[in-house]
């Protein structure tokens, strides 16, 4: 039990020590290639620059410097428990269990952030990242708008300007050959509607987003946000009160888990950057960049996933009884699943 511990510790140091390299050092030279400064960049809109791929990512870099802060705080928290008891009281479970909560909302958020930058993939000009921040501001707009009719009585008319030259620019793009078609950010991908001033703009939900990443992520990257939506968004579930819950099912090294989940999501996200951007700097990134494509192992897992590996009236061994396959699916996302039979007693009556 001792040594369990203790190798868990090292495991923890060590990575979190290369997590936070990846946050920090490799964010960092990443962010340097996009030639950026930093006090413009908190003054001009996102979707003013010449190049709003590159102020998109000069966000997206910010959440992963975030996680890293966490990492980093999380792990020194996590050592600091080392030379207490073994008890586990109501206040172990707490300090636990909200340290569980932390991760699961920044898992959340770098999820979000990831399947974004792999939906880009497709859609990786100018235009589509100018477009998107448009439709955002829009949206910010036409709900401020809202809000001040629903509370206050009236609507402020310079936002009402705002709105009408966010249309004319969104037009304007429109004219000049934006394929609205691809629009994937929007629940359905049309030209602009007059109604968006008024009523909002519909984007598309996460879980549209990640059916669409499926087609253009990487093996990596699919392991990092999970095999399905649940996985990928599960954490949500976390971060929100439920009064049903009883602790029966948490377990406190779970929290090591998810030190490995944002950093693994981070390491992801830098990866995607960089074929974002077609660069990658030398050092750290260059490292990371060969090691992510030396890696055969996602893409192993998950072809297992996708492949039959036994037919129909084959014998199999499943959680420690003998079954037979009686019929054998495949998902339209080529995942295999088997309906089995079991010989002897069935899982329901154990």
């Amino acid at each position: 039990m001792l040594a369990d511990k203790s190798d868990r510790l090292k495991d923890l140091e060590l990575g979190g020590q290369f997590y936070c390299s990846i946050a920090f050092k490799a964010a960092s030279d990443l962010r340097n290639t996009l030639h950026i400064d930093e006090q413009a960049f908190r003054q001009i809109a996102p979707g003013l620059w010449k190049d709003p791929r590159e102020s998109f990512i000069y966000r997206v870099l910010d959440e992963v410097q975030k996680a890293g802060i966490c990492i980093h705080e999380w792990v020194e928290k996590l050592e600091d428990d080392k030379e207490k008891s073994k008890s586990f009281d109501h206040l172990d479970r707490l300090a636990k269990q909200w340290l569980s909560d932390e991760q699961s909302f920044r898992a959340r958020k770098l999820a979000e952030v990831l399947v974004e930058v792999i939906c880009f993939s497709a859609t990786n000009e100018a235009e589509y990242y100018r477009d998107y921040l448009r439709l955002g501001e829009l949206q910010t707009v036409s709900r401020s708008l809202n809000d001040q009719n629903e509370f206050f009585g009236f609507r402020r008319r310079n936002s009402e300007y705002h709105a009408d030259w966010i249309e004319r620019d969104i037009l304007a793009a429109e004219k000049a050959g934006l394929d609205v078609s691809k629009r994937w950010y929007l629940k359905e991908p049309l030209p602009f509607q007059s109604k968006w001033k008024t009523r909002g703009v519909q984007f598309s939900s996460f879980r549209q987003r990640y059916i669409r990443s499926l087609g253009l992520g990487l093996p990596t990257e699919v392991a990092a946000l999970g095999k399905s939506y649940v996985h990928a968004y599960g954490m949500s579930a976390e971060i929100h009160f439920t009064p049903q819950e009883i602790s029966s099912d948490f377990d406190p090294k779970d929290v090591y888990l998810g030190i490995d989940r944002v950093g693994l999501l981070c390491f992801a996200i830098v990866i995607r950057c960089q074929l974002l951007l077609d660069v990658i700097p030398e050092g750290l990134n260059a490292e990371l960049r060969k090691m992510h494509d030396g890696n055969a192992r996602p893409a192993d897992i998950l072809n297992q996933l996708k492949t039959e590996k036994a037919k129909v009236g084959d014998f199999v061994w499943a959680n420690g009884d003998i079954c037979e396959v009686m019929e054998i699916k495949k998902s339209k996302y080529g995942y295999v699943s088997y309906l089995l039979r079991y010989m002897n007693v069935r899982p329901s009556q154990k």
